[in-house]
C-alpha cells in the first residue's frame, strides 16, 4: 500500500528536506521525491495499473465470481499533515477524498461478488 513514509514521514507536497536532515538527499524538493517515490512504488510491486497520467493506485480486483477486493488509497488524497487536533470533519481530516469515495460506492453497488472485502491500510467506520 501505498503510504507517506515511501517519500519521507509526514511530507508535505511544497516541503524542502532541511539541509541537516539525517540521511543525506542529493534532491531537497519533496514534490520531486514523491514522484520518484511514485514511480519506483508502481515499478516495484505487482499491482496492474493504469500507466496514464491520471494512474490510479485505488483499484478492485475480481477473484473469480464470488469474491471482489477494493483496495483504497488512504495517502494520497488525504488532508495537509497537522497535530491533529480537528475537532471536526473538514477537509483537514479527509482520508479518502471525494472521488475515490464516490468510485468505491459506485463500484460497491455494481458488484455482483458475493464478498466484498475493502483493504485499508488504516482502520475504518462506515
Amino acid at each position: 500500500q501505498w503510504d507517506d513514509h515511501e517519500v519521507r514521514d509526514n511530507w508535505y507536497h511544497s516541503q524542502i528536506v532541511p539541509e541537516k536532515a539525517p540521511y543525506p538527499y542529493s534532491e531537497r524538493r519533496v514534490a520531486i521525491l514523491a514522484e520518484r517515490a511514485r514511480q519506483a512504488f508502481l515499478e516495484g510491486y505487482p499491482i496492474a495499473m493504469d500507466t496514464g497520467a491520471d494512474a490510479l493506485i485505488y483499484r478492485s480486483i475480481p477473484m473469480g465470481p464470488l469474491v471482489e477486493i477494493f483496495a483504497l488509497d488512504m495517502r494520497s488524497y488525504r488532508g495537509a499533515n497537522s497535530d491533529n487536533l480537528q475537532t471536526a470533519v473538514s477537509t483537514e481530516t479527509a482520508f479518502l477524498g471525494n472521488r475515490q469515495v464516490q468510485w468505491l460506492a459506485d463500484a460497491l453497488t455494481r458488484s455482483r461478488a458475493t464478498w466484498k472485502i475493502v483493504a485499508a491500510d488504516m482502520p475504518i467506520g462506515l
